[in-house]
């Protein structure tokens, strides 16, 4: 399996398709997020395992993240192309709700050892402009996870805008991940605040990863997007599948739980190690 940190992994993107950028952006707040914001549809969060000392004779951890914020550094040089139908809001005339298609390219590159960066941009479709909302994460491993250790990382992010630059957030954020059986456990936060006025949202989740076979993973997360207009909370399954030595497949759906289960976002990302 490739090595890939979005939702993102948000990325990671939840990092992991930052959907409150978007026309939808109410939508997505009040569900959650789709990439990095990833509602912030996260950061298309990216992924990778976390090998654990030798002495200690277990699976590594399988640090996986679509939607979740992930403030893991990623483990090499990895491109990946994400792909979200959300559904936006109800229209005027006829109360249905529309969907729309948000691309997203990310380059992820590991700075050594225990930091790394992620790059990443909207692209345009037939309704939007060519780029949209790029947005970089610095990331660094704080700790590293152990047999009986929780491992701690952090991240730095901006968020910008192709419009103005006072429009453009800032944002830091912590995680944690640890092994539990055949699990991998995770959860993190990242606050977040333009930069032109004070005004903090607060993204955080936790997930559970785990390895079917050598080339297959599969998760579950729950995220939550917090402001002063309220919170709003979304969960969903993802799979991922390796498609050769240096290429991935991962899919997965969220859910809004607040006004009973409905989907409100499906993502499908590529990822390719440079």
């Amino acid at each position: 399996m490739p090595s890939h940190h979005g939702a993102a992994a948000g990325a990671s993107l939840a990092r992991s398709l930052q959907l409150r950028r978007c026309p939808l952006r109410r939508l997505v707040a009040a569900a959650f997020l789709v990439f990095p914001a990833a509602a912030w549809p996260e950061p298309a969060s990216v992924a990778r395992e976390v090998d654990l000392p030798a002495e200690a004779e277990v699976s590594p951890l399988v640090a996986e993240a679509l939607f979740l914020c992930d403030p893991l550094p990623p483990g090499g040089r990895d491109l990946n192309l994400a792909v979200a139908v959300a559904r936006g809001e109800p229209d005027p005339a006829t109360g249905r709700a529309a969907f729309a298609v948000l691309p997203r390219l990310q380059l992820a590159l590991a700075l050594g050892d225990r930091a790394g960066l992620t790059a990443e941009v909207g692209l345009g479709t037939a309704t939007a402009p060519a780029v949209d909302s790029p947005a970089a994460s610095f990331k660094v491993l704080l700790r590293e996870p152990g047999e009986e250790r929780t491992g701690l990382a952090a991240n730095l992010d901006l968020y910008g805008s192709t419009r103005s630059f006072l429009e453009s957030e800032a944002g830091v954020g912590l995680g944690a991940i640890r092994a539990l059986g055949p699990l991998t456990l995770r959860a993190s936060g990242t606050l977040v605040s333009g930069l032109r006025a004070w005004s903090p949202h607060l993204h955080a989740g936790v997930s559970a990863a785990a390895a079917i076979g050598p080339a297959w993973r599969a998760l579950g997360e729950v995220v939550a997007q917090a402001s002063r207009h309220g919170i709003a909370v979304s969960a969903g399954p993802a799979v991922k599948v390796a498609l050769g030595a240096r290429a991935s497949l991962t899919a997965g759906a969220l859910f809004d739980l607040g006004s009973g289960p409905r989907l409100l976002t499906f993502t499908t990302q590529v990822g390719h190690a440079l």
